[in-house]
């Protein structure tokens, strides 16, 4: 007859898990469901539609065809993956839709097989702060240790050089670059990643690339990519995604590109946790590469260059209770706050339930955005305006 030890639940759970935490961004949308009428400038979604011409190339395949409603092959739609590919080669990147391509359900999922596939125990990944802290969490479940890299708030929120190269030991396994970043809209100086391929390409540790936002900046110039660096082929790897670029967050699709070996291993663990991406989702992909926007289709570069003004134009009218640097890219800036001392989170919170406004406390993007509060203007007009009305009045009282 065997004995049972009664264990608490805790003790049931990994300690994988319970080394993570649930995001500071869900958290705040929680937490708002209890705040009626509640206005959302925290989660980063954009408030436009997916555009009519993939809406409506999808439901044209629903009606013809019956693949769309199987599981395509584990590695993702072929013609999908092609399309990526050419996308690819045309931003200087040569990539094999089969050896290099896996369609993933979102960037997230690309990052987290990656890591997963990349990192051991004691592994150190360089994240730079403050950063998206899923980046974080990530790298503790595959039980890596993140080193973080502050950028200096007073310099924009730029990269200190020497300090990235301080941070560099001999367990480092990869660093994670996220430009245009989330949280700050910072887009990293060519400079800045001519250090960065030059130390991979010395000290061997793989470049993890998190490209959601690398369509979108407000200058001319092109945004400085690690496409561009030849010697570190067989270091890099991209984690893209569609749902920002055309307002397909809900769709839940993206793509993980690696050097072969690597996609390989992280192919074990796509299978073993999705199989594949969803099938209709990877037509809807394939769709917004080779489809053509309809008349009726908004611009949303455009259209986030309007809000990008309005936010900062609102934001110009409250100096007395916050400063911040504009974003180049991406649609998130981190406002200073002043007439307290409350910590971020008690200070989103204290905004949340007396101005009815949502945004997301600065420290869950590390120490260094401790004081900050992040704001998304993907949002409507309306909703960016409206919001700032009652943050306005709710100011008086501070």
């Amino acid at each position: 007859m065997c004995t049972l030890i009664r264990l608490n639940m805790k003790n049931n759970l990994s300690k994988r898990v319970q080394n993570i935490k649930v995001s500071a961004i869900r958290q705040m949308s929680l937490l708002a469901q209890s705040v009626q009428g509640a206005l959302s400038l925290g989660q980063g979604i954009p408030d436009m539609k997916t555009p009519a011409y993939i809406r409506e190339g999808v439901i044209e395949l629903l009606n013809e065809s019956d693949k769309i409603g199987k599981y395509s092959l584990q590695p993702g739609v072929p013609e999908l993956k092609r399309s990526i590919a050419n996308r690819l080669f045309s931003l200087g990147l040569p990539a094999d839709p089969d050896k290099n391509i896996c369609i993933t359900t979102g960037a997230m999922e690309a990052l987290a097989i990656v890591i997963s596939s990349i990192v051991d125990e004691g592994d150190e990944v360089i994240v730079f702060d403050p950063g998206y802290p899923s980046h974080v969490e990530q790298i503790l479940f595959a039980e890596g240790v993140p080193v973080p890299v502050p950028l200096d708030a007073k310099q924009g929120w730029k990269l200190n050089r020497k300090e990235f190269c301080d941070a560099i030991t001999e367990k480092t396994k990869a660093v994670i670059v996220c430009s245009p970043s989330n949280p700050t809209g910072t887009i990293f100086e060519r400079e800045d990643l001519d250090t960065i391929a030059e130390l991979a390409r010395q000290y061997g540790f793989f470049v993890i690339c998190d490209q959601t936002y690398e369509f979108l900046s407000y200058e001319e110039k092109t945004i400085p990519s690690m496409l561009g660096y030849p010697a570190i082929r067989n270091n890099l790897i991209l984690c893209s995604s569609f749902s920002k670029e055309f307002a397909m967050t809900g769709w839940r699709v993206g793509y993980l590109y690696a050097p072969e070996a690597i996609l390989a291993e992280a192919m074990k663990v796509h299978d073993a946790f999705v199989i594949c991406a969803p099938t209709i989702s990877q037509y809807a992909a394939l769709i917004a590469l080779t489809g053509k926007p309809k008349p009726e289709d908004v611009d949303i570069k455009a259209e986030l260059a309007k809000k990008r003004e309005i936010i900062c134009s609102r934001l110009d009218k409250l100096r007395d209770l916050f400063s911040y640097v504009k974003p180049q890219g991406a649609y998130y800036l981190l406002a200073k706050y002043k007439k307290t001392n409350l910590n971020s989170w008690k200070f989103a919170l204290k905004m949340l339930k007396e101005a009815r406004v949502i945004s997301v406390p600065g420290s869950a993007f590390g120490s260094q955005g401790e004081g900050y509060i992040r704001f998304s203007y993907g949002a409507s007009i309306k909703t960016i305006d409206e919001a700032f009305d009652r943050i306005e009045e709710w100011n008086k009282s501070l």
